[in-house]
Parts: structure tokens; C-alpha cells; sequence
């Protein structure tokens, strides 16, 4: 049986990112929550971002993505570069997210930590059939904001990474189930 949504319909609203980047319990995890939605990274980009990719004079990221390609995204938001250059203090190159150990965050820690955040947070999954929040559920949150702030699907695209342009249109081209809900809700209330 045919899914009826992509799991890309279902997005934390701002509001939802707000309460979770307050739930965090350390500044180190507040900064992953905010990168994962302000970049729109995959949670192995975050894992491997290094110091090193991190152009604060001109506002920009380059993020080593999937399959070996490397994409260049602006930093949206001046809180977050802020926040990461708070983070990173005096250090020059490594990791920009490390574990309690000293070594880069693990994909494994990069899920627990976002499930105990939406755990505190009380906020679970939008799609009904996920239980606990993930770090990939901050990528289409972004996208969908994005959209909803008018950036075209091209600069989205460029934003997320995505090879193809259907692909960015097939995701986030169409409306979220929040959007479907919120038309139903005005023009069935008038």
C-alpha cells in the first residue's frame, strides 16, 4: 500500500523549534538543534562539520554533503552565528560539535540527544507513524519555513543540496498536511 504523505509533509513549526531549542539541556546541544534547522543539514554533515568550514566574515558554511559533494550555504540567521562562534572559542580546526569524551558527536548521540530533547520538550513526531523526533525532521522543518517565507524552490534546492530540482519540487513543491489542515480549518470556518 502507497504511503499517503512523504514523511516530508510533516515539519516542526517555528514555534515547536523554539520550545525545543529552550528544552535543550546544554549550550552544545541548543547549537546542534539550531544547525540542524538553520542549515538544513543531514545529520552526517553535521557530524562532519569541521571549524574549518566555517566562514563567519562572509556569513557562509560549506557543508560536505551526500555522495562526496560539498555545497556552499549562507548562515540565515546572526543568533546562530553568534552561537557557534561562542561554541567553537579560540579553537581553529576539528569538529565543530564534540562529545562529552572530547571526540566529534557520533550519529548514534546526534539521535539520542534530539529524542531527549523533544522528550523534554514534549513534542513528538508530526508524522503518525514516528514515534520520537529526528535530526532529519529539523531539515524539512527548514524547508518548509523557507517555503512559506516565499524563497523559490531553486534557491532551496540549492539551500538542502538536492541534485535535482524534481526532487526539491516532489518534497517541498506540494503542501504539508499543517497547511492542508490550516485551509480546511478558514474555509470550513467562514
Amino acid at each position: 500500500m502507497k504511503q499517503q504523505m512523504r514523511a516530508s509533509a510533516y515539519h516542526l513549526k517555528p514555534a515547536e523549534i523554539k520550545k525545543l531549542i529552550l528544552a535543550t539541556g546544554n549550550f552544545r546541544d541548543r547549537c546542534i538543534v539550531k544547525t540542524l534547522f538553520w542549515l538544513g543539514l543531514r545529520r552526517k554533515e553535521l557530524c562532519g562539520l569541521d571549524i574549518r568550514d566555517l566562514d563567519f566574515d562572509r556569513k557562509r558554511v560549506t557543508v560536505r554533503g551526500k555522495g562526496e559533494k560539498t555545497r556552499i550555504v549562507p548562515i540565515i540567521d546572526d543568533e546562530f552565528m553568534s552561537d557557534l562562534k561562542h561554541l567553537i572559542g579560540s579553537r581553529r580546526d576539528g569538529p565543530v560539535f564534540l562529545s562529552n569524551q572530547g571526540e566529534p558527536v557520533s550519529l548514534r548521540l546526534v539521535n539520542h540527544i534530539i529524542e531527549k530533547i523533544g522528550e523534554r520538550a514534549n513534542i513528538d513526531n508530526p508524522h503518525p507513524g514516528r514515534r520520537h523526533l529526528s535530526p532529519h525532521l529539523f531539515r524539512h522543518s527548514v524547508a518548509r519555513f523557507l517555503k512559506s517565507k516565499g524563497f523559490s524552490a531553486e534557491w532551496i534546492q540549492n539551500f538542502l543540496g538536492h541534485e535535482s530540482y524534481k526532487t526539491t519540487m516532489d518534497m517541498y513543491g506540494t503542501i504539508s498536511i499543517d497547511e492542508m489542515q490550516e485551509m480546511a480549518e478558514r474555509k470550513l470556518g467562514e
